[in-house]
């Protein structure tokens, strides 16, 4: 595939919003790099460090950080993992950055465990602002052969029991967002899959499927390979990604942490956000390619910024920067 003008326009106008920012306006945090599934668009099962919880301590400072810092900030309790292998402990956790002042929590989850543990309930009793269900299909052959793993009736049960449990409760918050990874497997279900999810009462977000920086086997027909330009890497510009062991690496799709900027058991975000800057996202907004890391020289992931959602059904529950470019 070769990237449109229309492409090229979109992203050459994404670049221009780019800004810097004192404080990272998202921050991703691996509170689990444990997975149950084996995507066949995710690198999970090739990634070589350990699978491990996050200390409670580090998690607690950072979520410390982030409360006194800019409490508005995107607080992702996900990376790389299923966060509700957790349990009772995640419930803790987030209650935890609530309490430390962290307003925008926003949990990503593959549905598979929400009927376990009493995970509806807590959900909905949750402080989150955002509640992300990553499906990527609608008929069962489409969706089990992409989430391999997962059954189709028994995901989208739990989903649609969650949605009708918010309706009685006639609450706003969490928003329930049902996201798709459009591929060429799954491309002719993106209309019945925002249809069904839609007129349940959940936001729709379909977003070009990701390659995770191409350091894996997966490979995505959304992104050109052998792009004739490039603009700085929105990912690298507003994000910090911080691993289950602390580690600060590049991205949010820097999965195995090709690139580490320090650890937090050791440092504070403000002070990684700092030298990140220098590291990393001058490079980027300077165009100095061959200056890049190189987990970022081979990474086509920045091609696919910028999801489609559906209008806004609850104030407040998009991505930071959908606000700032007046979308």
């Amino acid at each position: 595939m070769s990237l449109s003008a229309a492409d090229r326009t979109r992203l050459l106008a994404i670049e221009g919003r780019l800004r810097e920012h004192a404080f990272p306006p998202q921050v991703v945090v691996e509170n689990t790099s444990h997975c149950n599934l084996r995507c066949v668009h995710c690198c999970h099962k090739e990634m070589t460090r350990p699978q491990r919880h996050m200390e409670r301590g580090l998690w607690e400072k950072i979520a410390t950080e982030i409360g006194r810092e800019n409490p508005e900030c995107e607080v992702w309790p996900t990376f790389y993992g299923e966060a509700l292998i957790l349990g009772r402990e995640l419930w803790s956790r987030l209650d935890f950055a609530a309490a430390a002042g962290c307003r925008n929590l926003v949990l990503n989850s593959n549905g598979t465990l929400l009927h376990r543990w009493g995970n509806l309930e807590a959900i909905l009793d949750s402080p989150l602002r955002r509640f992300i269900l990553s499906l990527d299909g609608f008929t069962s052959a489409t969706f089990e052969s992409i989430r391999v793993g997962a059954d189709r009736e028994e995901v989208y049960s739990a989903v649609e029991e969650l949605l009708a449990r918010k309706r009685e409760r006639g609450q706003a918050y969490p928003a329930i967002i049902c996201q798709f990874s459009r591929m060429p497997a799954n491309a002719d279900e993106v209309e019945a899959f925002r249809a069904h999810w839609s007129a349940r009462g959940a936001e729709v977000k379909v977003r070009p499927m990701l390659e995770w920086t191409s350091a894996g086997s997966v490979r995505s027909a959304a992104i050109d390979h052998d792009p004739a330009f490039r603009i700085a890497c929105p990912w690298a510009s507003n994000t910090f990604a911080v691993h289950q062991n602390g580690d600060v690496v590049a991205c949010a799709v820097d999965y195995d942490g090709r690139f580490k900027a320090g650890n937090l058991k050791e440092m504070t975000i403000k002070e990684a956000w700092d030298a990140l800057r220098w590291r990393l996202r001058e490079v980027h907004r300077t165009h100095r390619w061959a200056d890049l890391p190189e987990v970022c020289r081979g990474c086509g992931d920045w091609q696919a910024a910028g999801a489609q959602y559906e209008r806004e059904r609850v104030a407040g529950t998009r991505p930071f920067w959908a606000y700032e470019d007046g979308s």
